[in-house]
């Protein structure tokens, strides 16, 4: 457990490194996964971090769509795309097992460069209409299969909803729902693979504790954001997503 297996200091860096995930999941709705599980690998083992964040993952998407409940209108085709996207996690997980993980860690890499350089060269660039409607079963099913065959699925998600170009609150919204619906399969999934067992459930409680505190925090912060400065924020950790996914893949090269 983080209190007996782990010095002091280490447990500092670990709840830190929540706090800081927590921070950014309710200031931009993604973030919490990609700062905090790196750092908790380090010391806990990969499959260890993953399991134990599955519980604050879960509990802060519960809290940012609950809060954010009025705003489902806002987001294109969201019960579509959220069934879509479980089915789509069912198909990942045939891809998991039929597919080299390395391909599709590359065909993450791909998506989110692509997206970049749509971005450069049409900085206005938007789903809207029609165009969001048609689209979005399909990028949910996608983020549903990259989910189930990778683990993955933050790059299609945070890619999808910002060419909404939506307000700052319906964005942290839209992806949380999305996260919501996989995240709530994923904590199904370690428990009846036996791998949460009461150590890591435990820890996953403990990790509640800084999750409760600074994802409020950043839901505050949302509203005095400009939406310039959102944009550049959720662009920055696309981008953060990015370099992760490629340095990844050089490494499997």
């Amino acid at each position: 457990m983080f209190g007996l297996d782990l010095s002091v200091d280490t447990l500092i860096i670990i709840f830190i490194a929540i706090s800081l995930g927590s921070l950014a999941k309710g200031l931009i709705g993604i973030g919490l996964p990609l700062i905090s599980i790196p750092i908790l690998s380090s010391f806990l083992g990969v499959e260890h971090a993953v399991v134990v964040m599955t519980v604050p993952v879960f509990a802060s998407n519960v809290w940012i769509v609950w809060s954010y409940r009025d705003l489902a209108q806002s987001v294109p085709g969201l019960k579509l795309a959220l069934g879509m996207a479980a089915i789509g996690t069912i198909g990942g997980v045939y891809a998991l097992a039929n597919l080299d993980d390395t391909t599709l860690l590359y065909i993450l890499t791909v998506w989110i460069a692509l997206y970049l350089v749509i971005l450069v060269l049409t900085p206005d660039f938007r789903l809207d209409g029609n165009a969001a409607r048609r689209a979005s079963p399909v990028l949910a099913t996608c983020a549903g299969i990259s989910q189930g065959a990778t683990g993955i699925s933050g790059p299609v998600i945070s890619t999808w909803i910002h060419s909404y170009r939506l307000q700052n609150e319906s964005y942290v919204f839209g992806v949380s729902v999305m996260f919501l619906a996989i995240s709530t399969t994923h904590l199904f999934a370690v428990s009846g693979a036996g791998l949460m067992d009461q150590t890591r459930l435990i820890e996953g409680l403990i990790a509640l504790i800084p999750t409760a505190i600074f994802v409020p925090i950043g839901m505050r912060l949302t509203r005095l954001v400009s939406a310039k400065q959102f944009n550049r924020l959720v662009i920055g950790i696309i981008v953060v997503m990015e370099i992760k996914l490629v340095w990844e893949g050089i490494l499997r090269f």
